[in-house]
């Protein structure tokens, strides 16, 4: 096996560790509120307080559950494109991608639940990954690292945010409606994770990264 082959495996494999590191304290942090409701009000009424809480504050509720998948994934991202040269920052970004397609699928066997939604989910993670990857790994050579973990970590925000939003919405509107909101948040994330992936191959490749 070539060197430059073992190199492109060591990033995939070190975007898998990153990814899964970031995943357990995603989910801690975002338990917080259920850790909350548990100790002060017991065990009964936790899944009341938890709905209670998601209905009466939606919104609120969505940009803390897709500000922390942000945060969290696009720091373990960052330190990921920091330790490898530009041109595996792509690849780190497919481990991300590989752990988030495995877990939307662990997901989809216990829901039992077949749709587009699924096959847009995946495309969405393959484009926005690798391009967020070699984002930060450009906004780093060019001295801009935090503008671009900012945009890099609000773009994330927006799409996990909006997935949580959508599902309660679904609950709160008439189904009718829902169509059209959906169908309007899908193409804005197609939008945005093709038009990332893109962009930061241009611009990265558009660089020099010193020795």
């Amino acid at each position: 096996m070539s060197s430059n082959r073992k190199e492109i495996l060591y990033s995939i494999g070190l975007g898998i560790i990153l990814m899964i590191i970031a995943l357990i304290i995603q989910s801690i942090l975002q338990s917080i509120p259920e850790i909350y409701f548990l100790a002060r009000f017991g065990a009964k009424v936790l899944s009341q307080k938890i709905v209670g809480l998601e209905m009466g504050y939606p919104l609120l509720y969505a940009i803390y559950i897709g500000g922390l998948a942000g945060i969290m994934q696009e720091l373990f991202k960052y330190l990921g494109v920091e330790l490898k040269p530009k041109q595996f920052a792509s690849w780190i970004g497919l481990g991300f991608s590989l752990v988030d397609i495995f877990v939307l699928l662990i997901d989809v066997s216990l829901t039992r639940l077949v749709s587009i939604f699924i096959l847009l989910n995946i495309i969405v993670s393959l484009s926005f990954h690798p391009g967020t990857a070699m984002l930060l790994k450009y906004g780093r050579l060019i001295n801009r690292k935090y503008l671009f973990l900012a945009t890099a970590i609000i773009l994330h925000a927006f799409i996990d945010g909006g997935v949580a939003y959508l599902d309660i919405l679904e609950i709160l509107i008439k189904a009718k409606n829902m169509y059209l909101y959906t169908n309007a948040y899908w193409a804005i994330v197609m939008v945005i994770s093709l038009s990332v992936l893109l962009t930061s191959w241009v611009l990265i490749n558009r660089v020099e990264e010193k020795q």
